[in-house]
């Protein structure tokens, strides 16, 4: 992920931002790449694709862009550094308003509001000195408060920066993680639990993204009372594969969530990479795939998702996005694709995004894409995010 991104906004015009696009030889998903030309085009009442990328060959480097079910990028917005996450704000009391936090990749220090209809941003929100935002974070079912995934530097420990959205995203507070190196979390029941996936690894600002506790690295799931920050429960892998820090969580319809891990610490065996938990359910339970998979996935899960009836997990290390069954943990099939890890619900399948600037779309019953195009000046990073406008 290098190099830059071009911004374009409601406020530039239709021929300007096509000129653009064309100059970075943009191509598209499924029809021709477009820039929102005015408040006619917003995005009230569609569904968008939202992936932070860096571009190659243009400048500022980096940023987020919104693109529709058709591939018509509504609009491109750049970020004050490399992003990573990114989570739509749902509609307060039911009202239209259309907005998304970005989250800078970890060891972060901002996020950054912004509007859906056309990208403009918010001022970003810089993290207390005393802690650096880890990529993700999570709103209320109301959209008034935004929970953050956080390291609290000073104690080596996680936390999570409570912030109120309809302040100006005004800092409230912090809960604790019970855990240490937290990534994703998500909001259950409403926002009333935290489900955090805490690496187990311990960084430091002066040491940048080094892993300072490998050797005794603790990895968790934990979920969180949000009204008060008590642990309602928490769950570790199998001592077996204390080596293994889980990263990445999706929800799933039974209330639990699937997870996928990273191998912080190779011990030389294969080893399962997705699973899944439910709240005061005892152990996780570890899926199953084909060792052949296993070695292919490399150790590592970039991202993960849920459609209700299908988990799917990326591996951009081992170029393949792997489909499993929720209930039962069964392996269905894996799909091929170079550095991909951006992955999204879509329809009867994902969307998926990689590395490479390639947006395609899968099923379950199909052995390749039903769709794919490629997007050279965008290098998507590694999550992807659908909102329903």
């Amino acid at each position: 992920m290098r190099n830059a991104v071009v911004t374009t906004h409601a406020t530039t015009g239709r021929r300007t931002a096509l000129r653009l696009l064309g100059a970075l030889g943009v191509v598209a998903w499924a029809g021709p790449l477009v820039a929102a030309s005015d408040a006619a085009t917003g995005t009230a009442g569609r569904t968008l694709f939202l992936n932070a990328y860096a571009t190659a060959g243009a400048t500022p480097a980096f940023g987020v862009a919104a693109f529709d079910v058709d591939g018509a990028v509504r609009f491109t917005t750049a970020t004050p550094g490399r992003a990573h996450g990114v989570v739509p704000r749902p509609a307060l009391d039911g009202t239209s308003q259309s907005e998304a936090v970005v989250f800078a990749r970890r060891p972060g220090r901002w996020f950054l509001p912004l509007s859906l209809r056309d990208g403009t941003p918010a001022a970003p929100v810089t993290a207390p000195e005393d802690r650096r935002f880890t990529g993700h974070g999570a709103f209320t079912a109301d959209g008034r408060l935004l929970y953050v995934a956080e390291d609290d530097v000073p104690n080596e420990t996680g936390a999570i920066g409570v912030y109120d959205a309809t302040d100006g995203y005004r800092r409230l507070g912090a809960l604790p993680t019970h855990g240490l190196g937290p990534h994703e979390l998500l909001a259950l029941d409403g926002g009333a639990v935290l489900a955090v996936a805490n690496g187990g690894v311990i960084t430091h600002p002066d040491t940048g993204r080094a892993k300072l506790n490998l050797d005794a690295m603790d990895s968790s799931l934990t979920y969180v009372e949000a009204a008060s920050g008590r642990l309602l429960d928490q769950v570790r892998l199998p001592e077996e594969h204390a080596n293994l820090g889980i990263r990445h969580i999706a929800a799933l319809a039974d209330g639990g969530v699937a997870f996928g891990v990273q191998d912080e610490r190779p011990i030389g065996l294969l080893q399962p990479l997705v699973g899944a938990h439910r709240p005061g359910g005892g152990a996780v339970r570890l899926f199953d795939a084909p060792e052949d998979v296993w070695t292919r996935l490399d150790g590592y899960i970039g991202s993960v998702a849920s459609d209700g009836r299908l988990v799917a997990a990326s591996s951009p290390k081992g170029g393949l996005v792997g489909l499993w069954d929720p209930m039962t943990g069964a392996w269905i099939k894996a799909i091929p694709l170079p550095d991909g890890c951006g992955l999204a619900p879509c329809d009867d399948g994902f969307a998926l995004t990689s590395g490479l600037g390639v947006m395609e779309r899968i099923t379950a019953t199909t052995d390749a894409p039903v769709s794919e195009r490629r997007s050279p000046a965008f290098r998507w990073d590694n999550h992807l995010t659908r909102w329903w406008g």
